[in-house]
């Protein structure tokens, strides 16, 4: 058979499967809808498309002349509206090879294990100029596509202060019914013949809610790689000193790495801090060495190493290179990594990002306003690059709810904006946060996010390690109190009633676990490197989880630190958390959304 995509679904299909998979299921060739092509008028053809008006079209055109021989099997990602499928009952030529016309409702992209997105960074302006109505349509149509490969037919809450949850909320209701009505053999978790788990909740949120978030410079792996390498698609390329040959001499070539629930070393490692993934990494490495086989001298072993000498010891063990490989891979992006972290003083940095958005210092002191204006403008005027000093400005500026109108001149002379990145901090009104505070005086910074280390019990959440980590996504909170079935029915209601058990008033969350402070990278590990390349080292991997899902929808980008407090909520809680939105950002993404809102 031959396999024929459009793009939509070419990125949808290589989220989740790889090219081996496809040909394991008797697919020798896949084409481009949109590219001539030669025609096999001896075998037959599977077509996955979306159902755009540009994709049936050529559909219809493959058999104006036909292409494929006498078997055609005619898949959608999704919907198709009822005037493309008239074009497809008018050509009789495609409809004498006719086998097969369905929708497969997978218009979604896999993200990792348990994350997605809908590929919809285009999305972000409309959404918050408010001409949403056809987006929304189309988010919701994705979103009962999620739900049908979930086998969810699930509540649905939504935060109250957002209008584009809210309506979103109600478009989902009405097009989920429809596909129940649509499709009798359909079935979903908490019906009567599939009680083995309730009906799952899920629950909308807004970006426009957490404007900060997206802005702070988070040290752990996974966030640092999309925020500081060039990273499309979960592929990064590097230059690695590779072997021509078993005895060859080395040379020097370009190296792609995908970074994906693959590569069970980026499973374990990604949600680490960067001080941590090195500290493992150099352990592993210094182990192989050390071993028996390394075929060291044995007055070397044991010696402490510098990343050269290791990078080298690594070259020399050609039994190993397959393991080596990998996790040379990883020493590599990571010290990449902290290369950006020294030479652009992010630790400086860090420390004002932290004290910005907890209110508190590393000691714990709650710093006068007047001193940490003083200190951004500082920073601001010694930053050479425009695009650092939008981000702090706009961070600042988020998380105080603006700036008091004493120090708003001071401020922006300082970060001596133009064009586009003066017009990016300014848009953030757009997104409800003021410019300019509301004057009220203030002895102490804090601002609106000050609070946020509050757990749900009312005790400081104190659960970090490294200072430069003292931030905590609200929507870890959120997502906590969701798990618990303790989320405020009032901030988040939902469009039909919930079943008690979904709606407990009162409770308290456990306490997070305390940890000692760590003023330097931790001792050394014990856990190995996983030879097989499918497993995992993830908590939240595998069929662990027992009850109904909690399933997020964030509205305008999911960001990857909230990704990384995901996975922790769900390995703590015990609870399947599902989540997804309508693209993931990196803060020079969420930059360029603001920028278009005006």
């Amino acid at each position: 058979m031959i396999l024929v995509v459009d793009g939509r679904s070419m990125r949808v299909v290589s989220s989740a499967i790889g090219m081996y998979d496809i040909m394991e299921n008797k697919v020798s060739l896949v084409e481009d809808i949109d590219k001539k092509r030669a025609p096999f008028k001896d075998m037959g053809v599977i077509y996955l498309l979306s159902g755009t008006e540009e994709s049936v079209d050529s559909l219809v055109a493959d058999y104006e002349n036909p292409l494929y021989g006498k078997s055609a099997f005619v898949y959608f990602l999704g919907p198709i509206p009822n005037h493309e499928l008239d074009k497809i009952k008018q050509c009789k030529p495609l409809l004498k090879r006719l086998k097969a016309l369905g929708e497969v409702n997978i218009d979604f992209m896999v993200k990792e294990e348990r994350a997605y997105h809908l590929d919809m960074r285009s999305s972000f302006p409309p959404l918050y100029l408010r001409n949403a109505r056809k987006i929304e349509a189309n988010i919701a149509d994705k979103l009962v596509t999620v739900c049908a490969t979930l086998n969810e037919y699930p509540h649905i809450r939504y935060s109250n202060e957002s209008p584009s949850c809210s309506a979103l909320a109600r478009t989902f209701h009405l097009k989920m019914d429809e596909f129940l009505r649509n499709n009798h053999s359909w079935w979903y978790h908490g019906d009567s013949s599939h009680t083995d788990r309730a009906r799952g909740t899920l629950l909308l949120l807004d970006r426009k809610d957490d404007c900060l978030s997206p802005l702070m410079h988070d040290f752990t792996y996974q966030a640092m790689v999309n925020d500081l390498l060039p990273i499309e698609d979960d592929k990064v390329s590097y230059k690695s000193e590779t072997f021509a040959s078993d005895d060859g001499p080395m040379k020097v070539m370009d190296k792609d790495v995908l970074l994906n629930d693959n590569d069970a070393l980026w499973v374990e490692l990604r949600s680490k801090h960067i001080a941590d993934v090195i500290q493992i990494l150099s352990a592993r490495i210094r182990e192989m060495v050390n071993s028996d086989t390394s075929g060291l001298n044995q007055k070397d072993k044991g010696k402490t190493m510098s990343l050269t000498q290791m990078a080298n010891a690594l070259k020399a063990l050609p039994e190993y290179r397959e393991v080596m490989s990998k996790l040379s891979q990883h020493m590599h992006l990571s010290h990449e990594c902290m290369d950006f972290f020294r030479k652009d003083g992010l630790l400086n940095l860090s420390e004002l990002e932290q004290t910005l958005a907890t209110g508190k210092r590393e000691d714990g002191r709650s710093p006068k306003k007047s001193e940490m204006v003083d200190e951004v403008i500082v920073s601001l005027e010694e930053m050479k690059d425009p695009l650092a000093r939008a981000r702090l400005l706009m961070l600042f500026i988020v998380s105080q709810g603006g700036i008091d109108p004493q120090y708003k001149d001071k401020v922006f002379r300082a970060a001596n904006l133009t064009g586009k990145l003066d017009k990016c901090v300014n848009n953030l009104e757009v997104l409800e946060v003021p410019i300019t505070s509301s004057g009220e005086k203030k002895s102490k910074i804090g601002g609106l996010f000050g609070g946020l280390r509050i757990s749900s019990s009312g005790s400081t959440d104190e659960e970090f390690e490294y200072t430069t980590s003292r931030y905590v996504p609200p929507i870890k909170e959120t997502l906590t109190k969701m798990a618990q079935n303790i989320l405020s029915i009032e901030e988040y209601p939902s469009v039909m009633p919930l079943p008690e058990s979904s709606v407990r008033s009162s409770g308290t969350a456990q306490s997070a676990r305390r940890r000692s402070e760590a003023s330097s990278i931790r001792g050394s590990t014990t856990s190995r490197f996983r030879r097989s390349s499918g497993a995992s080292s993830d908590p939240t991997s595998g069929d662990a989880f027992s009850g109904e899902r909690c399933l997020v929808f964030v509205v305008g980008g999911l960001c990857f630190s909230e990704l990384r407090v995901t996975r922790e909520v769900m390995s703590k809680e015990s609870k399947e958390i599902i989540i997804g939105s309508t693209h993931f950002t990196k803060p020079t993404d969420f930059m360029q959304d603001v920028s278009k809102l005006g």
